[in-house]
């Protein structure tokens, strides 16, 4: 938030203003994110992750203490019928229109995870990491074990991001510094999940010694200013029309 607007930052985390209600945008990517963490906490709590995906559809013959509920389009349907957050959209029509949309972009999820081979570790994880004194906190989306390590992903609903930028992004070297930390293994693989009405497109990045040394280095430059109380805005037509606070911002453009 900082990094998009220092007046924003100020606003949001140092003087408290109520954001209001939340957008329809941020209400749909609530209800999508609550979906796929009751769906990564069913394949973990099977007996079959990290099984073949040819055999994980048929490994609930046997009963056991915990009921297993077969990882299908109808259960991952379930979940975003009950998760879906009504918050946020202006209409009865509009909300229905983006409970039909989610729906249907999970079947496009649905599709790429049937098409994987993966071995779940951690669903909606918590982090901390100590920066020169300074406490980062995160949460990760899901994680994944691959060869030699780990693999992170985070899910969008937003805009395919380029290569460039999710090679640059912040938020995925975050996750690349958390790893070693939390799950005594090396960060192999970081990755987007853009979920969308087009489909599911992945973009994989790494990060190198080099790229998360500067990347700590720009978050101890940001901890730095918000310290020093710097709070100037950066106004622009995108950051302002984007910003819960631009109705009270002298500066909104």
């Amino acid at each position: 938030m900082y990094r998009t607007c220092p007046r924003q930052y100020e606003f949001g985390c140092v003087k408290k203003i109520p954001k209001g209600h939340i957008s329809a945008g941020e209400s749909f990517g609530i209800s999508m994110h609550s979906t796929l963490q009751k769906w990564g906490n069913a394949e973990l709590g099977s007996a079959h992750s990290g099984v073949p995906k040819e055999d994980q559809i048929t490994m609930f013959e046997t009963p056991s203490a915990v009921e297993q509920r077969e990882l299908n389009i109808d259960l991952l349907h379930e979940y975003w019928y009950s998760s879906f957050v009504v918050e946020g959209y202006e209409t009865r029509v509009e909300a229905d229109m983006a409970r039909n949309r989610g729906a249907e972009i999970l079947r496009y999820y649905f599709d790429w995870w049937q098409q994987q081979d993966l071995s779940v570790l951690a669903v909606e994880k918590g982090f901390r990491l100590d920066l020169e004194g300074m406490e980062l906190s995160g949460r990760f989306d899901r994680v994944e074990m691959v060869e030699g390590g780990v693999k992170v992903i985070d899910f969008k609903t937003s805009a395919v991001r380029t290569q460039d930028q999710v090679d640059a992004d912040l938020q995925l070297s975050v996750y690349a510094m958390a790893c070693e930390k939390v799950f005594d293994l090396p960060c192999k693989e970081l990755c987007f999940l853009f979920l969308r009405e087009d489909g599911v497109t992945e973009v994989l990045t790494k990060r190198n010694d080099s790229q998360l040394s500067d990347s700590k280095k720009q978050i101890l430059f940001v901890d730095k200013a918000i310290e020093s109380k710097d709070f100037r805005p950066t106004p622009s037509k995108r950051t302002c029309n984007w910003c819960p606070y631009r109705n009270v911002c002298d500066m909104a453009s």
